[in-house]
């Protein structure tokens, strides 16, 4: 039983860490597409500067919730790690 136990904990993790990959990767995507929006004002007009600056703020705005997404997924993988080093432990005891 302990066996199973940690089996789906480290497949759980190994979610989390593709998880906090992706969102990582994310987050570089949208980092470029600022640099990208940002380049592109130099030769805008005010009302397109506006919109444009509109767009920033709502990509920032992503950056930082994938953040925290990417936060809450690494407080859950050290929360597995826990209960995997318990379920460990659990499994010296019971040899």
């Amino acid at each position: 039983m302990v066996d199973i136990q940690q089996k789906e904990i480290k497949k759980k993790m190994k979610s989390y860490e593709k998880a906090i990959g992706v969102e990582m990767k994310n987050q570089r995507a949208l980092r470029k597409e600022i640099g990208e929006l940002k380049a592109d004002m130099e030769y805008q007009i005010e009302t397109e500067k506006a919109e444009t600056e509109a767009q920033i703020s709502l990509k920032e705005d992503e950056i930082r919730m994938k953040e925290e997404s990417i936060q809450l997924y690494k407080e859950e993988k050290k929360m597995l790690k826990e209960k995997l080093k318990k379920l460990n432990e659990k499994e010296q005891d019971i040899h």
